[in-house]
This record gives C-alpha cells, structure tokens and sequence, in this order.
C-alpha cells in the first residue's frame, strides 16, 4: 500500500477557503505540501503554516474571454509540467476551474498512476447549457461531459460543496469506481475567528463608505451570468427614495461594468458599486452587511453555491436568497432560519422584502443572531475541515 507523504493542491484562483482547506490538510502529512496557484492576495499573504508551500502559478486572466481561455491553458500546461515531477507518493488534489485541468490529471493518472482528489465547485458544462452559452447536443458539451466522467471516474475521491449538487454529480458518472464510493460534500465556511460581526461604529469601513446610520444591503462576489445582478440594481432603483437603505455591491465579473454604467445612468447615490477589495480588508466589508444577498440566476440552481454565502452568515447578517426552485443555498437559508428566499427576475418582492425588513428591525436582528450562529455551529472552518481531513485521510492512506 502506498503511504501518502504530501499533497500537491491545484487552484488557478485559490482563494481563503481553499488556501484553509490546504493548510490543514497539509497539517497531516509527513512532508511539506504543495499550493500551486496565481491568486495575488493568497500569494502575497501566504500560509499560516511551514507545512505548505504556496508557489506562484500562471493568474486567471478576466480581460476577454480570449484571455481568460488562455490563462486556463497557460496554468493548466504549467500544472501539468508539475505534476509529471510528483512521486508516487504524493497525491493530486484538484478543483473543476480551470475545465482543462482535469484532461492533465487523466494524463498523469494514466501515465504514472499518480492518486488524485476533485473537488467540484460549479458544474460544468451544466451550467453553461443552462445559461444558453453551450447547445447540451454540441461537439464541445460531449466531448466535456465525457472528459468530466472519466476524469471522476479514476479518482480515488469526488467531492462538491451541497448535498443536492452532490445528488447531481451522481447521476453523471459511476461513483462506485472511486475509493470513496460516493460524492462527498464539503460544504463552504468561513473562519468565524476571522469573520465575525463588528459594531458599525468600530468599522473603519463604515465612515470611509458612509454607511454608519445606513441599513446596508451587501452584495459581494462574481457578478457573472448566472448571478442575478439585474433584479439587485432594479431594486436598489425602486428604493432610491429610501434614505436609511443603503446598497454596496463589490466585486467584478461579466456584469461588474453594467452595474458600474446603472448607478452612473440612473443617478443613484443609494447604491455603490467597487471592484474587489484586498483580503485584509474582507472581515470589515463583510461585517458592514445588515442585509446580504446571494444570487443565483434561474437555471443555476443545483450546480453551485456562491461561498460568499457563508462569509455573510459569519459577519452575521441576515440573508437574501435570491434562486428559484430546491438548491443547496435555499435549504441552507431555510434551515439555519436567517433570512427569505425569493424568486430571480422580481426586483419589486425583492425591494419589498428590504424595505420591510429595514423597518422591523426585531425581526432583522433575529436572522442576524440566527445567521451567525449557524455559522459558528455548522459551517466554521475547524467543523468542515476536521470532517475532510477524517474522511480524506483514511481513503488516501
């Protein structure tokens, strides 16, 4: 039997939660592991522990969607020219971003019959096909989705961040050939240490973007084209007469621009749109959120969870759901009692249920104590990690 020494994680864009999820499964090994990444913040600010090395890869590129396929090519070309340099006993653990990374892992497999681990964030190409993008009968969605079976079907270990992806993940390729012998779920979380809630007024955030006496409504992500960023900026329009409601919305994406050209066009001093802020900055533009939302276009509903999500459980805000129909982020809302889903497209509930929350402000704290201890309960980084390590170790030893 092979006793694995070291783990060589592979994340284009590797950001906190998956920098924490390498450092304490490095924490286990007998050698020193490997992150191999191109994330600015995670390379500037490395790992908490001299058990992994973080080492600079090839970034993501979002100029174009040009360049974006070739960063992907670039780091998976630059991965793979690592990976052939691993022994046998090192283990490969890869995300599903970038999609042609699982093509190189194949090789290796094939080839040196190197163990390897996936982790599946966003469903591809499902989500593509649900968004129009690919045609579910095109040459590229075949030769995708069967890539994608044998890919998982060699790995010693599948895992997803929700149970109902999980159930999607099974029906596309024979779990029962993997070691583990089932999808697992990793959910998301936040390191509730880091991320907590922080009394506006001890916010150096909050006067430097003018939200002290504000009910702040947050939005913090990809605004890509599964993120339902338009009923958001028709909200933040339909309440531009509500002085105390306040809107920030802060990341990039294929929409980031739109939001950036409504606010200017439309006048709204309600709303702010910024580009992503550096890491340091992330407990304090978190805490900020009275109200935060999530949201997830109609057709991505069970093929990925904004991790966000969890970040604003932490800070302890309550949470808008914005998705239609049964998804992990719905049930997670639901469950932990912290907040209202409701349905993508309708800007006009969506400004309803702000604008009543904003004025009960009982029932606000109420998803607000209930968000944060959900995650300190249920989605805090020693109560997810430890389950993987558990998990993970007994299958790769």
């Amino acid at each position: 039997m092979t006793k694995t020494t070291d783990i060589l994680f592979l994340n284009q864009m590797a950001g906190p939660l998956f920098r924490e999820l390498a450092e304490d499964l490095s924490l286990k090994m007998p050698k020193n592991s490997t992150l191999l990444t191109g994330h600015p913040d995670t390379l500037a600010i490395g790992s908490s522990t001299s058990k992994l090395i973080i080492s600079k890869a090839p970034t993501y590129n979002r100029r174009s969607k040009l360049f974006r396929v070739l960063s992907w090519i670039n780091y998976s070309l630059f991965a793979f020219w690592k990976m052939l340099k691993t022994d046998s006993n090192t283990v490969i653990f890869i995300v599903s971003n970038p999609p042609f990374l699982g093509f190189f892992v194949l090789l290796v497999n094939l080839v040196k019959r190197t163990r390897y681990v996936v982790l599946v964030y966003d469903i591809h190409p499902d989500i593509l096909i649900s968004f129009g993008v690919l045609s579910k009968n095109s040459f590229v969605v075949r030769l995708w989705k069967s890539m994608n079976r044998r890919v998982w079907n060699r790995s010693i270990a599948v895992y997803t961040i929700g149970s109902i992806m999980a159930e999607n993940l099974t029906k596309q390729f024979n779990v029962k050939r993997t070691k583990l012998g089932y999808v697992g779920v990793i959910p998301p979380w936040a390191d509730t240490n880091k991320i907590k809630p922080i009394d506006k007024n001890d916010n150096p955030l909050s006067s430097e973007l003018g939200q002290e006496s504000k009910i702040t409504i947050l939005y913090s992500g990809n605004m890509g084209i599964s993120h339902d960023i338009d009923s958001i900026l028709q909200a933040a329009k339909i309440l531009k007469n509500e002085k105390n409601i306040a809107f920030l919305l802060i990341g990039e994406g294929e929409k980031w621009q739109d939001a950036v050209d409504f606010q200017k066009d439309n006048d709204l001093s309600n709303l702010q749109v910024l580009p992503f802020q550096p890491e340091e900055r992330l407990p304090y533009t978190m805490a900020l959120a009275d109200i935060a939302l999530v949201a997830l276009d109609e057709g991505a509903e069970g093929l990925m969870i904004p991790s966000k999500m969890f970040y604003y459980m932490a800070a302890g805000a309550a949470v808008i759901g914005i998705c239609k129909g049964r998804s992990d982020m719905s049930e997670i809302v639901q469950n932990s009692r912290c907040g209202v889903i409701v349905e993508p497209k309708n800007p006009e509930e969506l400004a309803v249920v702000i604008k009543d929350l904003s004025k009960n402000v009982e029932r606000l704290n109420d998803f607000k104590r209930l968000s944060r201890k959900s995650a300190v309960i249920n989605f805090s980084r020693d109560v997810c990690t430890e389950k993987l390590n558990q998990e993970l170790l007994s299958i790769i030893n």
